[in-house]
């Protein structure tokens, strides 16, 4: 077998052949507890359409290959030689490719990251950017300072994304296909000479925090994980603030990150009373923007029925 020929095998038949299935199917995404680790809600999500996994508590993903190598621990010799013997007997099924930007792991050496930044260029650019963000109701003049549109490579083929840089130099990459980042990966840290600092998991919870308190600056400093998996590098961070709001998603992940948090004696403050209702901030502010919306909606009816 190929390495082509592989990547058009289904990961979520993949999976079930390994005997692991989903815990729930949302439209074309498949929910899993992770096979790589114990763990209560589920956080592996498979993309059926794309045929792309994303591990959110690991923050890694890709296609079939790199999936493949990490469930049986070899190499892509031994995974394709693997897929192809009779014990395995897939037929592999042609995966339709649709929509600007479809993300592909492709193979690499170990100290090879697989996504390569080729340029970057300020938002407004790229409509498919643009209309992520405002999807997401991510205030544009609010983003502007702290993202790029980053246009990449995996293996032959050209990519973009939004882009949030971190401390070492690395991005994290969100688009309407893809979720994910670039080496290395590590936490972001915004310094403003204040005495207390934010603490938020991704960047598109920050936005939706700085987009909640527009036109009223936030002042504070800020500290962005980009993964409730690089929590350990904001401890000594952290230790320099006199307060630290946390803002966690409502989740286990989040459960855990106040967990740490405390065990570390970091001084923090649990600020997710605030999004109560919701899972997350950005959820929140979509909801908000949403109301908004209506509202404005119902009230040009109203005139133009007077004006009738």
């Amino acid at each position: 077998m190929t390495c082509e020929q592989a990547r058009e095998i289904p990961i979520v038949e993949l999976l079930k052949h390994c005997h692991i299935h989903p815990r729930y199917v949302r439209g074309q995404d498949h929910w899993y507890l992770s096979p790589f680790r114990d763990e209560k809600t589920p956080s592996f999500k498979v993309n059926g359409k794309l045929n792309l996994y994303y591990d959110h508590g690991s923050g890694q993903g890709g296609d079939v290959i790199d999936l493949g190598r990490q469930l049986f621990r070899c190499d892509t010799k031994e995974l394709l030689e693997k897929l192809g013997s009779d014990f395995f007997s897939f037929q592999p099924q042609h995966v339709k490719e649709t929509g600007l930007h479809i993300h592909r792991n492709v193979t690499q050496a170990p100290d090879q990251s697989p996504i390569q930044i080729t340029g970057t260029k300020d938002l407004g650019n790229n409509p498919a950017i643009t209309r992520y963000l405002v999807s997401r109701r991510i205030d544009l003049d609010i983003a502007r300072p702290y993202c790029r549109e980053v246009y990449y490579q995996v293996g032959d083929r050209n990519y973009f994304a939004a882009g949030f840089e971190n401390r070492s130099g690395g991005y994290e990459l969100r688009s309407e296909y893809f979720k994910g980042s670039s080496s290395p990966k590590d936490i972001t840290h915004i310094e403003r000479g204040h005495k207390s600092v934010c603490v938020l998991e991704g960047f598109t919870d920050f936005l939706s925090l700085l987009s909640l308190r527009k036109p009223e600056p936030v002042r504070s400093d800020f500290v962005v994980l980009n993964s409730v998996n690089m929590a350990e590098r904001s401890l000594d961070i952290l230790r320099n603030y006199r307060t630290v709001f946390v803002y966690p998603d409502h989740d286990a992940a989040g459960n855990r990150l106040l967990e740490k948090f405390e065990h570390a004696q970091i001084n923090c403050v649990d600020a997710s009373g605030i999004y109560q209702n919701y899972k997350d901030l950005n959820q929140m502010l979509v909801a908000s923007k949403q109301r908004e919306e209506q509202v404005k909606q119902q009230g040009l009816k109203r005139s133009r029925g007077l004006r009738m």
